[in-house]
């Protein structure tokens, strides 16, 4: 219950605390969509469907459900390289961030709690103006409870103000 409460904070202060960074949209977001993954995108493997927030190149915060795991996922990521120019209508962009996910305690069991370092390298993909549609191999070194590597995959929609 004690790291059910940690995260709590840690994602209240992720929604508060990012409006330092507002820019244009509603809250200060210059982008909304919702993502899928599959894979090992925040360190355990499965896949799930969340909400994808950016505040120009940081914050980029994911909020998602994996169903595999009933588990919820935060992530907080950096673009050092956001929407760089391939082609007329496809970019792509590099980022570096953290994770941290909590899994309910199902069948008497505890509750597990996991964080560690992602890096998404991926593709954009823009149809219209102002609308992308991303791809982005992510790989994840989970650090807690304990360090490893995982490979996973995200891809979703964003409308960007």
């Amino acid at each position: 219950m004690k790291r059910f409460g940690i995260l709590a904070v840690l994602l209240a202060a992720l929604s508060t605390g990012t409006l330092v960074f507002a820019a244009s949209g509603p809250a200060g977001l210059t982008g909304l969509g919702v993502y899928g993954s599959l894979g090992s995108t925040a360190g355990t493997l499965g896949g799930g469907i969340g909400l994808s927030l950016k505040w120009g190149s940081f914050p980029v915060v994911g909020l998602k459900y994996d169903f595999n795991a009933s588990r919820f996922n935060a992530s907080l990521d950096y673009y050092v390289i956001d929407a760089e120019g391939l082609a007329s209508n496809l970019s792509y962009f590099l980022g570096v961030g953290a994770y941290a996910g909590i899994a309910g305690g199902s069948n008497g069991g505890n509750a597990a709690f996991d964080m560690g370092l992602r890096m998404p390298i991926g593709l954009q993909f823009w149809p219209v103006k102002k609308f992308e549609l991303f791809f982005a191999p992510v790989i994840a070194i989970p650090l807690y409870p304990s360090p490893s590597f995982g490979f996973g995959a995200e891809f979703g929609a964003r409308v960007r103000f």
